[in-house]
């Protein structure tokens, strides 16, 4: 790899610090198994917006970021783990939604009685994006399962933060357990991830000084470190828990490091093989290292390959956001697309992502002659819902999260890293 072009990553984000995009970020890039760049720049905490000039610590290298929608990924994972397991007896991703909530089919609503597991994973499960109502409602989670639906399933692709909700929501009634918990046993523990969790203010205060702020929340009056932006799930994370545990959303809620989303990478990368110690980004095929198997390694190809066949819209996506609303998905991860995709113009085609609202990328491509990983993690904050609507093609837009992607220079990251690659062609 060229030193010189891989600087270009750091540039792109120095140049978004100095003007004024984003106010501090973590980027970590590994190739087979060794990490090439790990840097801190800016600040830890992002824009407050009641108190513009807030005083802030310079970013620490491990930062502890809210993941927003890179939560997904995480969830798709632990379905799968669980149907591997053999510790759920009769849970499979192809049961129905209806069989662990009846309430979920509505008689008006014929078609809710099919919806599967796996149509929510692979966002074809005919769900909105989200519905209304469920901010405050006296039963948040009866508002969800009894929501209509917008379409007949596996009909089309449409990015659904509500149907990833109700897919968490069926994992801790599988599961017997809190998606903390159960992720915990299932993903952190077993891929040493000791720095990832939901509700970190509550799960690991100890670590709090590494809490990176994303925004001034007007609703809760106060500004976010260790506290989930989105306010839908934060109303659900705090409101709806029972004395047996907290009920949390599979959509968002997570917080991790860029160390600890590269163990995950890293496996994802090996197959589903996890290699533990100061070693865990090694590539037990590349080099000697001694790895253990976590998950098949079908598993990880059904989860990291088109699993929506024609269904997404055709490719090139026109912007960022058709290309998460709409276009061809795996279980939970956007696949390359040659259009607008955070990815850039210089992955290979077998390369797949995943966005964070707040302003947090990963790109991993397991093409055999790059095996490398992208992580980017910035405190931008969620772009605002100001420019989000329908087009004349009955299309949803969302300019701000084009704005988003523009801001924390995710493009121009995975362009200068995938071109710092001197031996593709």
């Amino acid at each position: 790899m060229s030193s010189a072009a891989l600087r270009g990553a750091t540039l792109a984000l120095e140049d978004a610090i100095a003007g004024g995009d984003i106010k501090g970020a973590v980027v970590l890039v590994a190739r087979r198994g060794r990490i090439v760049l790990h840097e801190a720049l800016g600040e830890r905490d992002g824009f407050n917006a009641s108190w513009p000039d807030m005083p802030s610590p310079p970013m620490p290298l491990d930062g502890i970021f809210d993941l927003e929608s890179m939560t997904k990924p995480f969830t798709v994972f632990l379905a799968m783990r669980m149907q591997e397991s053999g510790q759920f007896p009769g849970f499979k991703i192809d049961n129905t939604v209806a069989s662990y909530f009846p309430e979920f089919a509505d008689a008006s609503s014929p078609d809710k009685r099919l919806v599967t597991i796996r149509d929510l994973m692979r966002y074809v499960s005919g769900e909105d994006m989200d519905v209304g109502g469920i901010l405050g409602a006296s039963d948040r989670w009866h508002a969800m399962l009894t929501a209509p639906l917008l379409y007949t399933p596996s009909q089309k692709v449409l990015y659904s933060d509500l149907g990833f909700r109700l897919l968490g929501h069926v994992l801790e009634k599988a599961g017997g357990a809190s998606l903390q918990s159960l992720m915990k046993a299932y993903i952190f523990d077993p891929l040493d991830m000791s720095s990832t969790s939901y509700r970190p203010k509550h799960t690991m205060p100890e670590k709090s000084d590494r809490f990176v702020g994303t925004a001034w929340s007007s609703v809760r009056g106060r500004y976010l470190r260790g506290e989930v932006q989105d306010e839908t799930d934060y109303d659900v994370e705090e409101n709806t828990g029972t004395s047996q545990h907290g009920h949390l959303t599979g959509c968002d809620g997570l917080f991790s490091t860029a160390l600890d989303l590269a163990k995950f990478a890293q496996m994802l990368l090996n197959r589903g093989v996890h290699v533990r110690g100061a070693d865990a980004l090694c590539h037990p095929a590349l080099l000697s290292c001694p790895g253990e198997r976590v998950t098949s390694r079908s598993s990880v190809e059904r989860m990291t390959t088109l699993q929506t066949g024609d269904l997404g819209l055709p490719t090139p996506a026109v912007t960022f956001a058709q290309n998460l609303f709409y276009s061809g998905k795996g279980f939970g991860w956007e696949m390359y697309d040659p259009g607008a995709w955070p990815g850039g113009d210089h992955t290979s085609t077998a390369a797949y992502s995943k966005t964070g609202g707040a302003g947090t990328l990963m790109v991993i491509d397991p093409d055999p002659a790059r095996d490398l990983m992208i992580i980017l993690l910035t405190n931008h904050g969620l772009p605002s819902y100001d420019h989000l609507g329908v087009d004349a093609d009955q299309l949803w837009y969302w300019d701000d999260f084009d704005a988003m992607i523009e801001d924390i220079r995710a493009e121009e990251v995975s362009d200068a890293v995938n071109l710092s690659l001197m031996d593709i062609p």
